[in-house]
């Protein structure tokens, strides 16, 4: 089965204290540490009334959506999760999935917070995803929205057995996925087809550059 995990404002939830956890642990200088925790907390927000700026917020949690350096601090976070799938790998509890004979297992694709997760389609492995998912949660404060995230299985599985599975996880059960990372997740015999949207966008591109020249 492969799971399409979308977290709940990704961004805005993560826990600094989490985040400086993380860095400690990967090795980071405590001097870059601080000066990292220094750029995070000290945003202010002003709000916008009539074209003029009204007082100040002050966050304490979350990342800046825009800033630079926020996707990579954003990975690091993520470093958590995949640190939690690769021990449940380590002591057998998880398998994931092998794309031929002789391939290594794939339990998981990260791209910042688009999420793919890849496990057998028993009760046995959706109860370690979801132990794995609730302890990501309480340590990093982001939140998963199983409503818009979304499970699909191999043909081989009863669909009995989906439909149990996928109200187990709380996640709506899918036929298949349409797109990761805007690139269709199956292609037709005509694989022209499923690419031409591709084509089309760099046209559109192309002709706009032209028309600035």
């Amino acid at each position: 089965m492969a799971l399409k995990i979308d977290m709940s404002k990704a961004y805005d939830r993560i826990d600094w204290s989490f985040l400086e956890a993380i860095m400690r642990k990967l090795g980071f200088a405590e001097q870059w540490i601080q000066l990292m925790l220094t750029c995070i907390s000290t945003v202010s927000y002003s709000f916008v009334i009539n074209g003029t700026p009204h007082g100040f917020l002050h966050p304490s949690r979350g990342l800046r959506q825009g800033d630079p350096l926020s996707p990579y601090l954003f990975l690091l976070c993520a470093e958590g999760l995949t640190t939690l799938i690769a021990q449940k790998e380590r002591e057998g509890f998880l398998k994931g999935i092998f794309i031929c004979k002789g391939a290594p297992a794939i339990s998981h694709l990260f791209f910042a917070d688009d999420s793919f997760l890849f496990a057998r389609a028993n009760m046995a492995d959706c109860m370690v995803l979801k132990d794995i998912l609730d302890t990501y949660e309480r340590a990093s404060g982001q939140q998963v929205n199983f409503q818009k995230s979304a499970v699909c299985f191999s043909k081989n599985v009863h669909r009995g057995d989906q439909l149990m599975l996928a109200q187990f996880m709380g996640i709506p059960c899918v036929d298949h996925h349409s797109q990761y990372l805007g690139l269709p997740m199956v292609l037709d015999k005509k694989k022209d087809a499923s690419f031409n949207h591709l084509k089309e966008r760099l046209w559109k591109k192309l002709q706009t550059w032209k028309e600035s020249c």
